[in-house]
């Protein structure tokens, strides 16, 4: 017998019992085939037992061959049903069985003791015979379970692994692709530089009124345009290594308050801020989180362009700072959600899609963390901003 079998034998018998749905489905298969299993097996202990009734007394040889046979109910029992059917079939058996014994053979003239004996010991084998193999086909079912779960475990990491390899494909052929924009990014700036400059200068040879003077603002506002593209997409590309010092997130706070209030107006948004008594100091790097958090205001006011108020709201979970910033703007769809993060991404007529990236790299170079809040159930979107209080030492 296995250690397994051992340790399942030295345990209480309703213990080692699998549940009686459990028992159903030990050998796989439908309810309709556990119901048709259950009846083989009341089939042929009733066959044996008919068997023995109809077969004279004096066929001795027979009815030891049919005393055999009792064995594989049980032994089916066991295989289909674990040890609970293994049981059932035993006792089944048994009780079939005691009828032929009581009435056939002890009634008989001239049968010894000891032959009686031996029958009465067969009925006992029975029980023996369906306990020891009702534990090793309910161990043998268990390990098999164990083997399945493995072998699913495996795929689902073999699965994971080729996710990741192939993750780390792309991650590598991205970095190349955006080390090369940066650089070309880089090279478009100056002569950006140079053209609004120059345009600056035209523009006094135009002023306002001037027929062509309508084509100068369109040109000054495309420049605009293309300048805060390439900016932000350096700023995106340039991996962020942030300065950290103790910090006052209630200071950082206030001054953002101030940086996009006149957003804000211009939307007729009405920004709410709520912040708790004391807040723990952090250590970070202050301009890095301001940014980030100018990043994620502002694009939640510009998801008002009707106004509407937007909610600012510090909390204390543990030793950091968590943000809350909520707007009431018409929300993300769920289609949406997992790409908002995305370099370049956007649903704005004129957006660049980096803003929320950018403040993603900010913050996670903080040590924190930003997602969107899936349980809201209101109107608009909540991001959720996670700040570490960090070791409280310069970098």
């Amino acid at each position: 017998m296995t250690d397994e079998s051992q340790t399942l034998a030295s345990r209480p018998i309703e213990r080692v019992a699998m549940p009686f749905r459990e028992r159903l489905s030990f050998a796989g298969g439908s309810a309709r085939q556990s119901f048709w299993r259950v009846v083989v097996i009341l089939v042929a202990i009733a066959g044996i037992s008919i068997a023995h009734r109809l077969t004279p007394i004096q066929f001795s040889a027979l009815h030891n061959v049919y005393q055999r046979l009792y064995y594989l109910p049980i032994f089916a029992g066991a295989y289909w049903f674990g040890f609970g059917g293994a049981m059932a079939a035993s006792v089944l058996s048994a009780a079939s069985y005691l009828p032929h014994v009581l009435l056939d053979w002890q009634a008989m003239q001239g049968v010894h003791d000891e032959y009686l004996e031996a029958q009465y010991a067969e009925i006992v084998m029975f029980q023996v015979v369906a306990f020891v193999v009702g534990l090793l086909a309910q161990s043998e079912h268990r390990l098999r379970q164990r083997q399945l779960k493995t072998s699913r475990e495996l795929a689902e990491a073999y699965e994971e692994l080729r996710e990741s390899f192939e993750h780390l494909r792309r991650a590598d052929r991205l970095s190349s692709l955006g080390e090369l924009s940066a650089g070309i990014a880089h090279e478009i700036k100056n002569p950006l530089a140079s053209i609004k400059g120059s345009l600056e200068i035209l523009a006094g040879d135009f002023p306002t009124g001037h027929a062509k003077r309508e084509f100068v603002d369109i040109m000054g506002k495309e420049l605009q345009q293309l300048e805060t593209i390439v900016t932000e997409f350096l700023d995106f590309a340039r991996a962020p290594r942030p300065v950290k010092a103790p910090c006052d997130i209630g200071e950082v706070i206030t001054s953002l308050e101030v940086l996009c209030s006149k957003e804000a107006a211009r939307h007729s948004v009405e920004l709410s801020i709520t912040t708790p008594e004391t807040l723990p100091p952090l250590n970070l790097d202050a301009s890095q989180v301001q940014q980030a958090l100018l990043n994620v205001v502002l694009n939640g006011i510009q998801a008002m362009p009707e106004g509407g108020r937007l909610d600012i709201l510090l909390g204390r979970p543990n030793d950091g700072v968590r943000i809350e910033i909520r707007d009431q703007g018409p929300g993300i769809p769920l289609e949406q959600r997992e790409r908002i993060f995305d370099p370049f991404f956007t649903t704005k007529a004129r957006g660049t899609g980096l803003g929320l990236p950018i403040a993603r790299n900010l913050i996670q170079a903080q040590g924190g963390s930003i997602h969107l809040d899936e349980q809201h159930r209101g109107p608009g979107a909540v991001f959720v901003i996670e700040l570490p209080r960090g070791s409280g030492r310069h970098d």
